[in-house]
């Protein structure tokens, strides 16, 4: 089956480029010149990927970026942003809002089929039998929280959620969670108190948790580690420390 791609592109050269560029290598395209169009194109062709830039008319990038994870037919599409802008603030906020990767303009065609490629899904490959494990993100900032979950999800996880301390041990128990992110700023009760209550809970002591904080790891990270975290990522956490650093915690509790 073949590999869809929706542009975001309103420069009409670039767009036509990066059409011509895309089809000569297999892909199906679509195209929108704004935000609004971008979530209608979105919502009616429910791409395998959306290439994104941010400079956009009628909304800009990171709003497209917002109203895409909440959309239901988009949740599972992950988002590459194509962008003039180089600064880390930038490429920073376009991860924690949800995209799986921040290309800079001029880029080539090379890391731009890499980075695709890397994102989708194999030509032609059937959906798997075996199951998605499923996440529990704790964390309180809502855009923050709808980030991870449509980052994760591109990495082919399940998840749920919790924006407290007083309500995650029961989204951990029902939905019998595979691996729990956790923030240690949380209204309800300190994450590392959560944590310990976490390791005394029969049902959840074998359950791996990373703790993803903007709290500084020198300070904070032992204090973690004793409680028996993982891991401990420092925010804002790229893709590829993210996705190692889940894939190592599941690899052990598997192996426990």
């Amino acid at each position: 089956m073949t590999r869809s791609i929706l542009v975001v592109e309103d420069d009409a050269d670039l767009r036509r480029a990066l059409v011509m560029r895309l089809k000569a290598h297999g892909f199906d395209v679509s195209v929108a010149a704004d935000g609004a169009a971008a979530i209608s194109a979105a919502r009616t062709k429910r791409p395998d990927l959306v290439l994104l830039d941010l400079g956009l008319p009628v909304g800009d990038g990171f709003s497209v970026i917002q109203r895409l994870s909440k959309l239901q037919t988009g949740a599972h599409a992950p988002i590459v942003v194509m962008s003039a802008r180089d600064s880390e603030h930038d490429r920073a906020r376009a991860l924690e809002l949800g995209a799986v990767a921040y290309l800079v303009k001029p880029f080539d065609n090379e890391l731009l089929l890499r980075t695709l490629e890397a994102q989708l899904p194999a030509e032609g490959a059937g959906s798997s039998s075996r199951p998605r494990p499923t996440l529990l993100i704790v964390e309180d900032d809502a855009d923050t929280r709808l980030g991870f979950q449509v980052r994760l999800r591109a990495f082919g996880y399940d998840t749920v959620t919790a924006e407290d301390a007083s309500t995650a041990l029961t989204v951990a128990r029902r939905s019998k969670v595979d691996l729990i992110l956790l923030d240690l700023g949380l209204p309800g009760g300190d994450g590392v108190h959560l944590l310990e209550r976490i390791r005394k809970n029969p049902e959840l002591d074998g359950t791996p948790v990373i703790v993803v904080s903007a709290r500084d790891a020198l300070v904070h990270e032992p204090r973690a580690r004793e409680a028996g975290a993982a891991a401990y990522l420092q925010k804002p956490v790229d893709n590829e420390k993210l996705q190692a650093a889940i894939a190592d915690a599941l690899g052990a509790g598997l192996a426990s």
